[in-house]
């Protein structure tokens, strides 16, 4: 595991640890993200905070607009005006064999730079969430991957051919030799997703990001698209962070699971303890509102009450506390909580654990 510095939450008493996370492959510090619209300034990201750990899964989990696809776009350098990163960074940590790692900031590269173009789909690969959008429909799926395999590896079209037909093969592709001349709408929904993490596993990357990768297929293409992902992982050695609504598939795949809420990390901790004791009042709330096997015909779902508030709201205190069923009158409604890090490697922000108060909160 990595170093850590011993720490004190501040008022709780308590003696927690901060770590400094040297065996992550990846760390995003303080990253804001606002989208500045005719509407007003949408802030979807309000101080992300956390590591993907290296050659581990890291399961990404929230309600829709919680900011969970914008942090990964934001990783990517792909964020579209009027969007743009605000503040904070994102630190790839390259590993040379043995030796200690090269630290490249990706917030300080330029967007359509040389050196983000090479790190974009060589070293980070991006699954996107439907494939029938992300992938071309005027190209065939060979030559989507093709184009990967020669701007990274410098081989010639029929190297690079050779290889297309071998990454299809390895996520399982039917034919992979009759699928690499056929154009997306030719194929079904779950073939058209092996294709995408075919080409996004083309140049062996170090770091996968899955952004629900399993949305819209069927409950036997789903297991299997998981599967895969799993063993090429462990074979590959590689890290991932998959982004998902769905707890179950997190509770299969995922080492690690951050949980955010309005552009915010509200918990952060490795899967078991997470699901057999979640910390944060909203982590309770999602694990409560998911059906369970032996619940009687008439027990009711407990769903979360309200909705996530827009982006565009200013909320003053914790963003969760007025859907929160641990609300404190003159505490949650005053400030924003800010990260306690606690002695068995778990981070939570919320007011039941300390008094730390987000300073840019």
């Amino acid at each position: 595991m990595s170093d850590q510095v011993s720490v004190k939450a501040a008022g709780s008493g308590q003696n927690v640890q901060q770590p400094t996370r040297r065996d992550s492959i990846l760390d995003v510090r303080g990253l804001y993200t606002y989208f500045y619209t005719d509407l007003g300034v949408a802030r979807a990201l309000n101080g992300v905070t956390y590591s993907i750990p290296r050659e581990k899964v890291l399961g990404i989990v929230g309600e829709s607009g919680c900011g969970k696809s914008v942090t990964a776009l934001s990783i990517m350098q792909l964020v579209q005006p009027p969007g743009r990163i605000v503040k904070g960074e994102v630190v790839l940590h390259r590993q040379n064999g043995a030796g200690p790692t090269d630290d490249v900031v990706l917030t300080d590269l330029a967007r359509h730079g040389v050196e983000m173009r090479h790190i974009r789909g060589a070293e980070i690969a991006m699954i996107f969430q439907e494939p029938m959008s992300s992938l071309n429909p005027l190209f065939t799926i060979g030559a989507q991957i093709m184009e990967a395999i020669l701007l990274h590896q410098g081989v010639d079209k029929a190297e690079a051919r050779d290889r297309a037909i071998t990454s299809l093969d390895r996520v399982g592709m039917p034919s992979p030799k009759v699928v690499v001349d056929q154009y997306p709408h030719q194929i079904s929904g779950g073939m058209r997703q092996r294709a995408m993490i075919a080409l996004a596993l083309s140049c062996a990357p170090s770091l996968l990001i899955a952004d629900e990768p399993t949305t819209a297929l069927d409950v036997t293409t789903e297991a299997q698209i998981l599967d895969l992902m799993r063993t090429l992982q462990h074979d590959i050695g590689m890290s991932i962070m998959f982004i998902t609504h769905d707890l179950g598939v997190v509770a299969q795949t995922a080492d690690e699971v951050v949980i955010m809420y309005l552009g915010r990390v509200v918990e952060q901790a490795p899967v078991d303890p997470l699901f057999y004791d979640p910390l944060h009042p909203y982590t309770r709330a999602l694990l409560r509102s998911i059906p369970r096997i032996g619940r009687g015909i008439k027990e009711k779902l407990q769903p979360i009450r309200g909705v996530v508030p827009n982006p565009y709201s200013r909320i003053t205190g914790c963003p969760f506390s007025p859907r929160c069923d641990s609300f404190m009158e003159g505490v949650c409604n005053v400030n924003v909580p800010g990260i306690t890090h606690l002695d068995d490697g778990r981070a939570v922000r919320c007011f039941l654990y300390s008094d730390r108060v987000e300073e840019n909160g």
